[in-house]
């Protein structure tokens, strides 16, 4: 589930791929994107995705995942690692801290914090604070989606 402000929460879409942890082992990389159903944000149907790209774990297993913990602290490094929240068009976060709370069958419960940009444009730019709380598949391998029947 994504809250974004106090007033606006959208449920986890995981109808298709666009949801996933990625890991891969040979390198101990993973990566992190969720996309959200669509629902109301300030009188406007939108569907709501972020995307985390790869961060180094030094990991082999995804089992040891369990208790890495990401933070970008600033707009720019959002920007540079082209890290992503899109509600209107991708825009770069502000900050955000991403937690992997624990691996359980197959799926990873993740929670991510942070500022996003809601409007880029705007003159100062709109910001909202975020939280995220999602259990998502575990993709290792192209064959994994087929556990998810995706």
């Amino acid at each position: 589930m994504l809250k974004i402000g106090e007033k606006y929460r959208f449920e986890d879409d995981l109808s298709d791929r666009q949801s996933c942890l990625i890991f891969d082992k040979d390198n101990g990389l993973w990566s992190v994107d969720i996309g959200f159903k669509e629902g109301n944000f300030r009188g406007e149907l939108t569907a709501p995705s972020i995307c985390i790209n790869s961060i180094d774990s030094n990991k082999s297993s995804v089992k040891d995942l369990v208790g890495e913990t990401f933070i970008a602290n600033t707009l720019e490094e959002c920007d540079e690692r082209e890290d992503t929240f899109y509600i209107y068009e991708s825009e770069p976060m502000v900050s955000y801290r991403l937690e992997i709370i624990e691996i359980k069958d197959d799926n990873a419960h993740i929670r991510c914090t942070g500022v996003l940009i809601v409007d880029g444009y705007a003159d100062p730019i709109e910001k909202e604070y975020f939280e995220i709380d999602s259990l998502i598949p575990i993709i290792e391998s192209v064959d994994d989606w087929k556990k998810f029947e995706l």
